[in-house]
Order: structure tokens, then sequence, then C-alpha cells
């Protein structure tokens, strides 16, 4: 019977190690499972977004995929497409996560009446966490594309803005090195300015401090919708005064956590609805009513409450492999573009032209995602784990470091 029992021992010894060594470090502290769950949520529907705009042309059945318009002409390519152009909204999503992450340390000391979290402390942890990480995937894709095209002059510039996080701002568009670098730009955008607004948790009447977020929600919203998108430039859309009311319902979301406590650990059915009817929500605005964008950080805000306090939602952003690979989203992020054009136009050749779009896109999902998930693991061990014990040592150092641990 013992002799039975070790290959399953083995196994699990194996599962075990691998998850561990693919868990993100974080120090003693309170620790937000339910966040890295809403990350692989974000991640996930970007991945899914970049797979289809990346298959389509790749094997032939479109010409390209660049703008809204090419996404709704491929629409009667496969039910798929509609689902998929709606995926990047992933990365609006992800900012409300900022947010909410950000704002908790802050947040937390102020309705505690106590002071602020070391500043010097804050953005240490800023740069020693995102910063290696960004620019060791940075030179690894300028190498790569040097190797490609034999070129590589007109491309440093992009790399120097880039590694600056100026590209935006100085090219007006999205970076050639990594094009997915535009939306971590805003990022450290928000950053800077998080110790500045995070004083808005300073209003010690719940009341007013959460109308005053949701009124510059709504304003920020509006402008974006109404003014930015139809008339602002490029380099304003790819700013912070974009995006800034998505940071803001994260910044809702974390009020809403810190004072409700025992409201959270009741857990029901009825918010597992509320998550799937603001989902179909971001779904048919993005697709079809564009007329209520600005509505849409509130709707996120529904969304991910609804997954926390769902019943079924929060045991499955709960399970241990949805947290765990959510905590490897930077580096999913960072790499899954590069790896996934490689190999769909590596693999082209085994596209079934006689399947239907659907069918053959599954099929060739099938053979792309689990590899471009191995090399992101790998990569997330090798290029980012080591700064996070790093950036936690640094941390660590600094006596007025928060101890809120949800990053």
């Amino acid at each position: 019977m013992k002799e039975s029992r070790r290959p399953l021992r083995f196994l699990r010894s194996t599962h075990d190690w691998i998850a561990n060594q693919l868990s993100r470090v974080t120090s003693t502290g309170e620790v937000i499972a339910e966040v890295d769950g809403l990350r692989f949520i974000a991640i996930s529907v970007v991945v899914f977004h970049h797979l289809m705009s990346i298959y389509l042309p790749s094997v032939g059945r479109v010409e390209k995929i660049h703008t809204s318009a090419d996404w709704f002409a491929a629409a009667p390519q496969s039910w798929l497409v509609p689902f998929a152009y709606c995926g990047h909204f992933g990365v609006n999503l992800f900012f409300v996560i900022s947010g909410f992450i950000l704002a908790l340390p802050f947040a937390k000391r102020a309705f505690n009446n106590l002071p602020g979290p070391n500043l010097k402390g804050y953005y240490l942890r800023r740069v020693t966490r995102i910063e290696p990480p960004y620019v060791i995937c940075l030179l690894l894709l300028f190498f790569m594309l040097w190797m490609d095209k034999k070129e590589f002059l007109h491309l440093i510039p992009n790399l120097v803005a880039s590694v600056f996080y100026v590209h935006g701002f100085v090219f007006g568009r999205e970076s050639l090195i990594n094009s997915v670098a535009w939306s971590l730009e805003v990022e450290i955008q928000f950053y800077i300015v998080v110790p500045f607004l995070v004083r808005l948790f300073q209003i010690a009447d719940a009341r007013k401090r959460r109308w005053l977020l949701a009124v510059l929600i709504l304003a920020f919203g509006v402008i974006s919708q109404e003014f930015i998108y139809p008339f602002g430039s490029a380099r304003l859309r790819l700013t912070l005064f974009n995006f800034l009311h998505y940071f803001l319902a994260g910044f809702l979301l974390a009020d809403f956590y810190l004072n409700n406590a025992e409201r959270l650990k009741r857990k029901s059915y009825a918010w597992d609805l509320v998550a799937l009817a603001c989902a179909a929500f971001i779904i048919f605005t993005l697709w079809a009513f564009g007329h209520t964008y600005f509505l849409l950080p509130f709707v996120v805000a529904g969304m991910y409450a609804g997954c926390c306090l769902g019943k079924i939602a929060n045991r499955i952003i709960t399970w241990r492999w949805i947290v765990i690979t959510g905590g490897m989203c930077y580096t999913i992020y960072l790499y899954h573009v590069p790896i996934i054009a490689r190999m769909f136009w590596d693999l082209k050749s085994l596209s079934v032209p006689t399947l239907s779009a659907t069918a053959d896109f599954l099929w060739m999902s099938l053979m792309v995602v689990p590899v471009m998930f191995v090399l992101c693991a790998l990569l997330f061990v090798l290029a980012e784990k080591p700064f996070m014990r790093w950036s936690l040592t640094k941390r660590e150092a600094l006596p007025s470091a928060s101890v809120i641990n949800a990053e």
C-alpha cells in the first residue's frame, strides 16, 4: 500500500514545489488573495485580445487589426471576435487594481489618524520592484529586434524613451520595442501623484469623501469620453489624464474595503449575479453602446466587488493557480505579445483553413498558450521574482514602510 502511494506523494510534492517557485514573494503582513485573482481576470482578457489580433492576420483571414474599425470589420470571422476586442479593456482593469493597491496603506493610516507611509520607502519600492524587470524586458526585446532585422540605430531613441517612461509623450505612439509599455508609462505617472491624491482620505466624513471620489470619477470619465478621445492628441490619450478615473475607482474600492470588514466576510450568490451583470454591461458598452463609456469605472468597481463577495466567484478567483498566475501578471504582460506573435508566425503552417475561424483559433491557441505560459513562468522566476525579494529587503530597511502587503 505504501509503495502505491509513493507516486502520488511525489506528484504532490512536485506540484507544491512548482507552485511555490511561481508564487510571488511577500513580506509579513496582509495578503489579499482576491487581488491576484482579479489580476488573473485582467491579464487573461488582455492575452485573449492579443491572441485574436495576432492570429487573424498571421493566418491570412484578415489583412490587419490595428483600429476599432478593423475589429468591427473582422467580426464576421468568428463570434469570439467581439469578446476578444473587449479584451483591450483589461488594461483599464489593471488601473483599477493599481488604484486600490496603492491607496490601501495611505487610506489605512489616514483612517487611524496616523502619519502616511514613508515617501522615500514608497518611491524606492516602486523603483526596485517595477524598474529592473521592465528594463531587462526592453533590452531583451531590443536585442531580438536587432538580431531579427539587423538594424537598430533607429530603435535606440525608442529604447531610451521607453526606459524613462516618456515614449508616449515624445513620440505620441506605442513603443516600437514593446507595444504594451504605454500603459506602464501611465502607471508611473499615477505613482508620482499618488501621495497627493491620497489626501482625499483625510476627509473624515465618509459620505463626503465617497461622494467627492464619485464626482471626480464621473468628471474625468466624461472628459475622457467627450473631449480627450474625440479631440485630444495621441500624446494626451497616452497620459494619466485619460485614465485617472479608473485609478480613482480603485480608491473608492479601498475606502469600502477598509471600512466594511464584517460585510466582506459574508458571501452570497446575489453578488455573483452582480459580477456577471457588470461584466455583461462592460462588454455591451465596449462593443455597441459607447455613449455609456464614462460609467465603466463604477461598473468595474461593481464587478470586482461581486467577484470578492460572491460565493462562486470568490472561490474561483482565490483558487491557488488562479492566484499564482495573477501574481505573475507583470511578467506575462511584458512578454506575451512578442511570444504570441513569434509562435503564430512559426506555426501558421499548422492552421487549418477549412475549419471555421473559431475552431482554428482555438486549435492554434491550444498550441500557443501553454508554451507562452511556461516561458513567462521561467522569465518570472529569473527576471522578476529576484527583484521582489530585493525590493522587500529595501522596504524592510525603512522603519516607516507600510505593513500592507497586497502588491
